[in-house]
């Protein structure tokens, strides 16, 4: 672990706290296949490419950012236009 991967896994945290609101509120609505899906298999594409870097950390609070969005997208409603 150097201060590189401490740094980043700070900003991770941070992320996860901050869409965890979106998950918790039942009556928020996300554009489940324009950002909800593609975003937790961005996250979840980088956490191998972390892990063999040697930035563990990072990898594990990409690891709860990418399950936070995962959920996003399995339980909250799709916004239909209107």
């Amino acid at each position: 672990m150097n201060l590189i991967d401490i740094l980043i896994a700070i900003g991770s945290i941070g992320l996860v706290i901050s869409t965890l609101p979106t998950l918790i509120n039942k009556k928020a609505q996300v554009p489940r296949f324009t950002s909800s899906i593609p975003l937790a298999i961005i996250l979840s594409y980088y956490i191998p490419l972390f892990v063999y870097q040697g930035l563990v950390l990072t990898a594990i609070t990409i690891g709860f950012q990418a399950l936070t969005w995962w959920l996003i997208a399995i339980f909250r409603p799709v916004r239909r236009p209107y």
